[in-house]
């Protein structure tokens, strides 16, 4: 019996992540053939047009060669069949406007811009949870209702503005850093302080709910009679229970982490996605625009692929399943199962 249930559990979760991995690869062709389509069957045939604008520095010879590898003589469908193929075998295509491949280019700004975002997610969530915990358990109610207040001001300031005040206060009042050279991690972490302040009033609000729910729940209060420390209480209990909602939030967060890059970058002069992908928009370069958005949508959905397999982990009463026979119990694919603490 025992075996039957767990080749059931396996076959059930192995079902449910071939569906999950199924729709992130549906949502990454949908991405990428309207982005292709938007961008090549405009009116007036946008790639030509960049290629033979006369301010463009591209040489003669290498607009000839772009026009045959991007088959622009051919329909629109042939050019995606062609695009699709090379784009599994690793071919990314060509800059409009260096001629440069687009996999080289996006190799060189991809390592700056991961090490901003996952710079800006570590303070996005220790500044989250840290204003979480001070709204719930703050020992003094001032403490507890500016912790509740803050979030709202830090969604409300934009990237750009933050990202200018803290260029005036740390590079040209201190001098804590450069505003035009790269110093390293002191460069990345000062860029990823205004990239991360609109990131964590979400996760603190989210979180500030999710705690305050789980401290009001009945076995908090067996868990004090039993004599268990307040902190083992928060840490050990109430914050492993209370932090569940705010796992989805983080994972929506990365989209806002990727398209922050954009303002953040071009404000602290660093060459990462950002400021490629504003040069391409700026150029009409669809090779980089194509290959950008491609990278962001796969980014974001593994992301959220793993964040539905780290649910389990964070609550075994979570479990991945397939059927919905009850679907009062049943949300999103997952199925939460009533149990005692």
């Amino acid at each position: 019996m025992a075996t039957a249930e767990t080749v059931a559990s396996f076959l059930l979760v192995s079902g449910y992540l071939a569906r999950r991995i199924g729709q992130a690869i549906l949502v990454v062709a949908l991405a990428y053939s309207v982005v292709f389509f938007v961008l090549n069957v405009l009116p007036g045939d946008p790639i030509e047009q960049q290629i033979a604008d006369p301010t463009n520095p591209i040489s003669d010879d290498d607009a000839a060669a772009l026009r045959a590898y991007y088959r622009l003589d051919q329909p629109a469908y042939v050019q995606f069949a062609v695009s699709l193929r090379r784009l599994f075998s690793g071919d990314l295509g060509y800059s409009l406007n260096t001629g440069q491949p687009v996999a080289r280019l996006l190799g060189e700004a991809l390592p700056s811009t991961l090490t901003l975002a996952a710079v800006a997610f570590v303070l996005a969530a220790l500044i989250g949870f840290l204003l979480a915990l001070s709204a719930v358990f703050g020992p003094w109610a001032p403490l507890r209702e500016a912790a509740s207040t803050l979030p709202a001001l830090l969604l409300s300031v934009p990237a750009f503005v933050s990202g200018l005040l803290v260029l005036q206060f740390f590079s040209f009042q201190l001098d804590w850093m450069s505003a035009i050279r790269d110093e390293g991690l002191r460069s990345v972490v000062f860029a990823a302080i205004p990239l991360s302040l609109p990131v964590a009033a979400p996760i603190a609000q989210i979180l500030t709910q999710g705690l305050a729910n789980a401290a009001g729940r009945p076995y908090a209060e067996v868990l004090r009679a039993q004599g268990l420390s307040s902190s083992r209480i928060i840490f050990g209990h109430i914050v492993r229970n209370g932090s569940i909602p705010t796992v989805t939030i983080i994972a929506i967060t990365v989209g806002e982490l990727l398209a922050g890059s954009i303002i953040t970058e071009t404000v602290f002069s660093r060459t990462g996605i950002g400021y490629l992908t504003e040069t391409a928009v700026r150029n009409q370069d669809t090779p980089i625009i194509q290959a950008v958005v491609l990278t962001v949508s796969v980014t974001f959905v593994v992301i959220n692929l793993l964040v539905d397999l780290v649910y389990p982990l964070i609550d075994p009463r979570i479990r991945t399943t397939v059927t919905t026979t009850d679907p009062r119990r049943v949300e999103s694919g997952r199925t939460v199962e009533a149990a005692t603490i």
